[in-house]
């Protein structure tokens, strides 16, 4: 960690069982820098998780390992046995369902020679207890690890990975089609965490197909991820949360963490020969919570290394920051590049500043993409940005709420363009003279429509080309068509055909063809 803006603190985790000996009624724990917060609403409807793109099952073969008719404890000395020895370990019960109440952690362990690696497939009948009082998968040096079709539930493990834990440099981690659910880490601190699943100083890891449902963690209530590549696809977040409080070890002895509800990536690589890369495609995260910065997803990377951070086709709701620093309800990403495209943001929040998205990246781009109903306590309801260049492309946001100003964008980067896109009903609280919808008439872009413009200062989203002030008319954000709700414009919209728009996606956020006299303005194309 090492900003002071990645620092999160926590209040009141209910809905999961205290693993420390603290939660409960106030917050209290006895382990420092623990505050439990309370878990957001679900948001209803929301979309489910992309379908295609995802990482295919590996071909196992027949079962190595019937558990049926077996102790836990037989069970449990099956697999260690397995994982001794390595290779292709496939797990049935006989065609039913069957949870394994381990008594200690699974150990892969490293090989003296050729690194060893493992398949382990659950075949959708097993499932993997911690019984909230043990880690369930312990990844040794240089192991290589696919584990697919298989659940984890009421994981413990103190520092780092409740569930599965890279230990160091493990090579390639592969997760496909498994569940975890109620897996914690129970110690407050900088960096570690990972309530479900922690690798660090990895090379790949790819997350694929998974569901992650309160899962808690000092950082990154899910996944803590440091100096790996990491991707995700097609996974569901609900409800994860970051416990920890005071932020990084750059806030000095009171950092203890508490950064990523769902999601904490710092360096996407220690090896110049890797990708460095952290993506997410097809992705649902609904009501995370965090306490200083990222109520959703963290993603922080080592400056001139390269580093991108592509998001497609994901919804961000409900997700929330409770306290601390209060950047971000979603999304914080930091140095490089960030690419966000055919994504939603609605109704997430921040105690401070970026009630969906705070980026200080080199180059942010975000297009075809919808804000709405997210809100924060000061700057930048939709977005908040303070560095680098930073592009909106047929972006639409509507209903936004800043507390002080910038309902909908706030801005001071190098550059700022905004073209083509949509600003309708975002509101300032505190501040409408400092804008109501953005904060600044930006030199790049046009093509916009604003409305309302209200306040004694109420300003054009671009100085040049044309930033027309009239009602954009758009539908409630629902199901449109595609893999995330939009908002599409109605008869009569200001938006449609749009005078002047340039440089518009051959395809709207749902893929659809742009048609008509022309590309309408905003993410969505009218009917």
């Amino acid at each position: 960690m090492r900003t002071a803006a990645k620092v999160l603190a926590l209040a009141l985790l209910l809905a999961i069982k205290p693993a420390c000996g603290g939660g409960g009624g106030g917050g209290g724990s006895s382990s420092p820098g623990v505050s439990f917060p309370a878990l957001p609403s679900l948001v209803s409807p929301i979309p489910p998780a992309g379908s295609t793109g995802g990482l295919p099952l590996l071909s196992t073969g027949a079962p190595t390992i019937n558990v049926n008719g077996m102790s836990d404890a037989a069970a449990q000395a099956a697999l260690q046995a397995a994982l001794n020895v390595g290779g292709t370990i496939v797990m049935t019960n006989g065609g039913g369902s069957r949870t394994i109440v381990l008594s200690g952690i699974l150990n892969m362990p490293s090989d003296s020679g050729t690194p060893k690696t493992v398949i382990l497939d659950g075949t959708g009948q097993i499932t993997l207890s911690g019984n909230h009082s043990t880690g369930i998968l312990q990844i040794n040096d240089e192991a290589q690890l696919t584990v697919q079709q298989m659940t984890f539930i009421d994981a413990r493990a103190t520092a780092s990975g409740g569930a599965i834990n890279g230990l160091a440099r493990a090579r390639l981690v592969t997760i496909i089609n498994c569940s975890f659910d109620n897996c914690q880490t129970t110690q407050g601190g900088p960096d570690i965490g990972g309530g479900a699943i922690r690798i660090a100083n990895g090379q790949h890891t790819e997350i694929s197909g998974c569901t992650f449902n309160k899962c808690a963690g000092s950082n990154g209530g899910a996944v803590n991820s440091l100096g790996t590549q990491l991707t995700i696809l097609n996974s569901t977040f609900t409800q994860n949360a970051a416990f920890g409080s005071g932020g990084g070890a750059d806030a000095g002895p009171t950092g203890q963490g508490g950064i990523g509800g769902a999601v904490y990536v710092d360096n996407v690589s220690n090896a110049a020969s890797l990708s460095h890369q952290l993506t997410l495609t097809g992705c649902v995260f609904n009501a995370n919570v965090a306490n200083d910065s990222a109520g959703a997803l963290f993603g922080f990377m080592t400056e001139g290394t390269g580093s991108s951070t592509p998001i497609n086709q994901c919804t961000f709701a409900g997700n929330a920051v409770v306290g601390g620093h209060g950047y971000s309800g979603a999304i914080y990403s930091q140095s490089d590049t960030l690419t966000v495209s055919n994504s939603t943001f609605n109704l997430n929040s921040a105690t401070s500043s970026g009630g969906a998205v705070f980026c200080t990246n080199d180059t942010s781009t975000f297009t075809n993409c919808t804000f709405q109903g997210n809100t924060c306590a000061a700057l930048g309801g939709g977005i908040f940005t303070t560095a680098g260049n930073v592009t909106l492309l047929n972006v639409t946001l509507a209903q936004n709420v800043g507390g002080n100003f910038a309902g909908g964008l706030f801005s001071t980067a190098t550059t700022t363009t905004v073209q083509n896109c949509v600003f309708s009903g975002n509101t300032a609280l505190g501040n409408a003279f400092a804008g109501d919808q953005v904060n600044s008439s930006f030199a790049g872009g046009g093509a916009n429509v604003q409305a309302p413009n209200t306040g004694t200062g109420a300003k054009p989203a671009t100085a040049t080309g044309t930033t027309l002030v009239a009602d954009a008319k758009l539908g409630p954000l629902q199901n449109n068509g595609g893999p995330t709700f939009t908002m599409q414009p109605q008869a009569g919209s200001a938006a449609i055909d749009l005078t002047g728009v340039t440089g518009a996606p051959a395809t709207d956020q749902r893929g659809n063809v742009r048609t008509g006299a022309g590309p309408d303005a905003g993410a969505c194309e009218s009917p």
